[in-house]
């Protein structure tokens, strides 16, 4: 149930930033927001292979939403956040390393990852495809090397 929420809030989000705007609210007090991968900064940066759309929210205060792209093949080295993620595969195939399990995750389109704030995770995405993903972060971002 909660990869379906997931991965419809990641469909919709997409579909409005496809259409360059976001819905009202009802009291029609929301912003249109529009952000592009050519931004530069966290939490690509240094990651050769990532790009990075902000979506919702400022990682530097509180609550946010990004999706990432990383080029078929690219790692990520372990690292850990103060906040729990969530995580929802768009499209190719992400190999997941979470410290202390020894499942290997494998997150493609629709599937869903949770752990919890300073999990030390790793991995890389799967050659053969572009990796799309989206995070969701529940305080502020950081980020610390493990």
């Amino acid at each position: 149930m909660m990869k379906k929420v997931f991965l419809a809030l990641a469909a919709a989000t997409l579909a409005a930033i496809a259409t360059g705007s976001a819905s009202a609210s009802a009291a029609g007090q929301d912003p249109v927001t529009y952000h592009s991968d050519h931004e530069k900064g966290s939490p690509c940066e240094g990651l050769a292979g990532c790009t990075y759309v902000q979506l919702k929210g400022d990682p530097k205060k509180g609550p946010s939403e990004a999706m990432f792209t990383l080029k078929a093949g690219t790692p990520f080295s372990p690292h850990w956040h103060t906040s729990p993620e969530h995580v929802v595969g768009v499209k190719g195939t992400m190999l997941w390393h979470v410290q202390g399990h020894k499942k290997t995750y494998q997150v493609g389109a629709g599937d869903y990852l949770y752990y919890p704030g300073k999990a030390v995770h790793w991995g890389r995405c799967a050659p053969g495809a572009d990796c799309v993903y989206y995070v969701s972060d529940d305080l502020p971002y950081d980020f610390h090397a493990a």
